[in-house]
């Protein structure tokens, strides 16, 4: 088995997070932690505009709580989070930094237009946490890409 080791996933909506945790999940093994399933599972599709962000910061804290209890006992964690702004990155640096367990980042790009395009074929799938195209445009604003001094592994096509 692989190192305690958080894998943490940065990159907007529709850019590969889930398929490579996925893979990181099978090929570590590790642990995978991904919000939209939980979400999906705990709260349906269909949150609204205000039920969303209380049942999002909930679902990240009952998560954070398996992972980093993952780790105590040896386990690779996979984060396929996001990690949109800088603040949030620095907060898990410094988490891991706290647990003495190593991070790698993983950054993953991919152009817009087909960010999109693959948004709108999984929100038909029956398991999916579905965006619109205004809700992809208005959350595209809030994504802060990597900063020179932040080290990552590039995974993505632009």
């Amino acid at each position: 088995m692989a190192e305690p080791r958080i894998h943490a996933l940065h990159g907007f909506v529709g850019s590969g997070k889930t398929t490579l945790a996925g893979w990181l999940e099978r090929e570590l093994p590790g642990m995978r932690f991904t919000p939209d399933e939980w979400m999906v599972a705990l709260y349906g599709p269909n949150l609204n505009a205000e039920e969303f962000p209380p049942a999002f910061a909930r679902v990240m804290t009952l998560m954070e709580g398996q992972w980093t209890r993952a780790l105590d006992l040896g386990v690779p964690v996979i984060l396929d989070h996001g990690y949109w702004r800088r603040a949030d990155r620095d907060a898990l640096r410094a988490k891991a930094a706290a647990l003495g367990v190593p991070l790698t980042l993983y950054a993953l790009t991919l152009p817009d237009e087909e960010a999109l395009r693959r948004v709108r074929s999984r929100n038909a799938k029956p398991d999916a946490l579905p965006i619109s195209d205004e809700t992809f445009r208005l959350l595209r604003a809030r994504f802060q890409p990597l900063e020179a001094d932040e080290e990552a592994v590039r995974v993505g096509q632009e």
